[in-house]
């Protein structure tokens, strides 16, 4: 059995999907697996699948891949020389990413339900998401149907597990003096003002060792001396910073989904972001601020995100409502509940 997996996007959704890959290397060892995902995220996988099935492509070059026929058409080419027996789809894939799965030759194409594409009709079993299912759910209900559809799901566990990331994280030992804090994420609506997060930064540099992840979106962050600037680097680099912190502190993001996976207690500043994207493991360690009350949330709805604030009277009030001295708060009493671990 020879299976394409398609997910090529934002390393938190691969993040959640991991799990998928990882129990069909365990259950089905016998089945080649060749991903097609994008480049940054290709190492999350490099555990269960060989790096010669590893397929990347940047998101953007796959979503516009139909404007180019010729390069289409490649793929196209590239993907039927491979023989396929079937293809699982993930929900958040391009229309570009349906139409090949449906032309490299699979005969059971198994994929989400309800997506805003324009091309229909390219699968053979469409799974609708729940209203109570994170997307972890989601993603491990659609790999059930897939594995059933192709000779039997009865040793498919009930429920997802957190992905394995130690082929990422080795021995890194956790300090629980250090705080990792990161202040970006993939749109403006959905991150804490960044003055309060560099402010936040310096009152608890004043005992802790604080890092401070810089991506692009956080580069002009005015932080204090003891602030300790970082570039996140590769995949590896920030696993293996997430995995040494007694505490990380950001919006709902990949490296939130990258600490929750590996354990690392969190304090998250959610705002307008879907339940459906809460870390979907160890639900002791992370620490989830919403603002109570207001009617807009979330304006994420389900798996799609609204890509800018609605609210006009108060906009960005889930994130506003937020003070320093309130997430302060949160913060010391994550890092308490660390101490009285140890």
């Amino acid at each position: 059995m020879h299976l394409a997996i398609f997910k090529v996007n934002h390393l938190g959704d691969n993040v959640v999907f991991l799990p998928v890959v990882q129990a069909l290397r365990r259950l089905r060892p016998d089945w080649r697996l060749t991903v097609v995902t994008a480049p940054h995220v290709a190492d999350l996988y490099a555990a269960a699948v060989p790096r010669e099935r590893l397929i990347t492509v940047r998101p953007d070059d796959l979503k516009r891949a139909w404007r180019r026929p010729w390069i289409f058409l490649r793929w196209v080419r590239r993907l039927r020389a491979q023989r396929f027996d079937a293809a699982l789809v993930s929900y958040d894939q391009t229309s570009v990413a349906h139409g090949l799965a449906r032309l490299a030759g699979g005969r059971v194409r198994v994929g989400a339900a309800g997506l805003r594409i324009r091309l229909r009709g390219t699968l053979t079993r469409e799974i609708a998401v729940q209203s109570e299912w994170s997307v972890a759910r989601w993603n491990w209900e659609t790999a059930r149907a897939l594995v059933a559809d192709l000779g039997g799901a009865a040793d498919w566990p009930a429920d997802p597990p957190a992905p394995d990331l130690g082929h990422l994280t080795g021995g890194v030992a956790r300090d629980g003096r250090r705080v990792v804090i990161h202040a970006g994420s993939n749109w403006d609506y959905t991150r804490w003002p960044l003055a309060r997060f560099a402010e936040l930064a310096a009152r608890l540099a004043a005992e802790r060792d604080v890092v401070w992840i810089d991506a692009p979106e956080t580069r002009g962050a005015a932080l204090a001396s003891r602030v300790r600037r970082q570039a996140a680097g590769d995949l590896r680099a920030l696993a293996e910073l997430l995995a040494s912190a007694g505490l990380f502190i950001g919006n709902n993001s990949g490296p939130m989904h990258i600490a929750n996976a590996i354990g690392t207690p969190s304090v998250i500043v959610c705002g307008p972001s879907s339940p459906m994207w809460d870390p979907a493991w160890r639900a002791e360690n992370t620490r989830l601020l919403r603002t109570p009350g207001l009617v807009c949330l979330p304006c994420d709805r389900g798996v799609f995100a609204a890509m800018r604030c609605g609210n006009a009277a108060e906009p960005h009030a889930c994130m506003a409502r937020w003070s320093v001295d309130a997430v302060e708060a949160e913060c010391r009493a994550a890092l308490a509940r660390v101490e009285a671990r140890r």
